[in-house]
């Protein structure tokens, strides 16, 4: 019995020895075990001694220590004064990338709207795609790879001429598109007769006929417009791509492929992609394909691109991400608009300060809800002090 005992209690040994490492890093540096562990790797790699890494140690914990929140600061009040504020001053244009007018991406104003309100679509949704060791330095073989992936339907590359009184359709190749799209001529020329499904008769090299004989002409117009509509290569939803050459911070440049339409689940399996860089500015797609920490760092990302890379406008990256967890902190990414976060908060009060007052307060009332006044709103409403900054404090000494 005395050795079951042991070797039950020996867990909990284990679990008081991590606690303990944990409050030993703070009571010896004032910081984090994680904090220091990376500390201790970065004077291993850079082979510091005992003062250089001291000096590391200070300048790391004065740098923590600002990055403190105060208790009770009103974070969620400065974010949205910091976010804003300089929102005013945010451009209404539509950016080009230089020299490709065909891919446009939304900038400024509307593009903080987009992913602030967390719609279901992005309105400019563009792809980077970073290629593999052997395409990212070849221009030409990224080129191809490029025209591969674009959705080329067989409307694209073809016209169609119909005589309904003799239930006939004659296909014409257009030589320049398929040429432009790189499709072999002998493989459309086979798809075209296997979706075409009618009784064919070659004219000449670029003009095919088929004779549909006692078909309803209901039933031929629908089988023509299905022959258009058929996909003969690339992704779907992939409209329109470019090689562009990049240069990175340490000097080194590739190519990289741009595009308009976005659809990561499939561009993600190719070989030919490195898979870990490749993304879209379609944050729902990157929740639904990658999953929702991944959505919050693009949410991040993006508001970061938007703000402080693209329109210079100062913001702290803290305002961003406090952002970005309030969207995603459920599981789903929610919108800052009245059918995404204020319908999902449990007082009735802050349901009813955003947009429709009397349908929230009267759904309450309905269902007996009550209202704690735990918030900032509810307790404005009720005209109590709000339970932020030195609302706080519930006693008073003399």
């Amino acid at each position: 019995m005395a050795k079951k005992k042991e070797a039950e209690e020996i867990p909990q040994e284990k679990s008081i020895v991590i606690e303990e490492t944990e409050i030993d890093c703070l009571q010896a540096y004032g910081l984090p075990k994680s904090v220091i562990d990376e500390i201790d790797s970065v004077c291993l790699d850079k082979n510091l001694n005992a003062t250089e890494k001291d000096k590391l140690t200070e300048q790391v914990k004065t740098a923590f220590d600002k990055l403190k929140v105060e208790p009770g600061e009103a974070v969620g009040i400065i974010a949205a004064q910091s976010l804003g504020e300089p929102g005013t001053q945010l451009t209404l244009r539509t950016k080009h990338y230089a020299g490709a007018a065909e891919v446009s991406v939304g900038s400024g104003i509307q593009r903080v709207e987009e992913i602030v309100d967390g719609r279901s679509k992005a309105k400019y949704s563009t792809m980077t795609i970073f290629l593999n060791e052997e395409f990212r330095a070849d221009r030409q073989k990224a080129d191809v790879f490029a025209k591969s992936l674009i959705d080329v339907r067989i409307g694209d590359v073809i016209k169609v001429h119909e005589d309904f009184s003799e239930k006939s359709v004659v296909v014409e190749l257009l030589p320049e598109e398929i040429a432009a799209r790189n499709i072999n001529t002998e493989e459309l020329a086979e798809k075209i007769e296997k979706n075409a499904k009618g009784k064919m008769k070659k004219i000449n090299e670029k003009k095919l006929e088929f004779n549909y004989g006692k078909e309803s002409l209901l039933k031929i117009r629908k089988q023509v417009l299905k022959l258009l509509d058929t996909r003969i290569q690339g992704v779907r939803g992939i409209d329109k791509t470019i090689v562009v050459k990049e240069k990175h911070k340490d000097g080194t440049e590739e190519f990289v492929i741009k595009t308009t339409g976005t659809n990561l689940k499939a561009i993600i399996k190719l070989p030919e992609i490195d898979g870990e860089r490749t993304t879209t500015n379609d944050i729902k797609e990157i929740g639904r394909v990658l999953g929702i920490e991944a959505a919050r760092n693009a949410i991040v990302r993006e508001l970061n691109d938007v703000l402080i890379v693209k329109n210079g406008i100062d913001v702290d990256v803290r305002h961003l991400m406090l952002l970005a967890d309030m969207m995603t902190y459920d599981g789903e990414i929610r919108g800052i608009v009245r059918s995404g976060i204020t319908r999902g908060k449990s007082s009735p009060f802050a349901r009813a300060a955003f947009e429709e007052t009397t349908k929230h307060l009267l759904d309450a009332a309905f269902k007996g809800e009550k209202e704690m006044l735990t918030g900032v709103v509810e307790n404005i409403i009720v005209g109590q002090p709000i339970k932020v900054g030195t609302g706080i404090v519930k006693l008073v000494m003399k």
